[in-house]
């Protein structure tokens, strides 16, 4: 399987959480091994989850999550 860059920022969640077949690990390997950006990408969402899961767990209120949703979906948008 042959992965993109699109493809493999997609699947960022899903590797980390050992849901990817093998067929798609295998690709998402395949692409890391000479894709220095899509490296560069995983260590920071790596360091990031790290340093968010050193933060207290405090309720988001929903004014601030549809806020967030809203900018995510418009960046999620422009970036296709």
């Amino acid at each position: 399987m042959i992965v993109t860059c699109c493809q493999l920022t997609e699947m960022i969640t899903d590797r980390s959480e050992g849901k990817l077949s093998s067929e798609q690990e295998e690709g998402c390997a395949r692409h890391l091994a000479w894709c220095d950006r899509c490296r560069t990408y995983l260590k920071q969402m790596d360091l990031t989850i790290d340093a968010l899961q050193g933060l207290p767990g405090e309720p988001v209120h929903d004014d601030v999550r549809a806020t967030l949703f809203v900018q995510f979906q418009r960046r999620k948008t422009t970036a296709d």
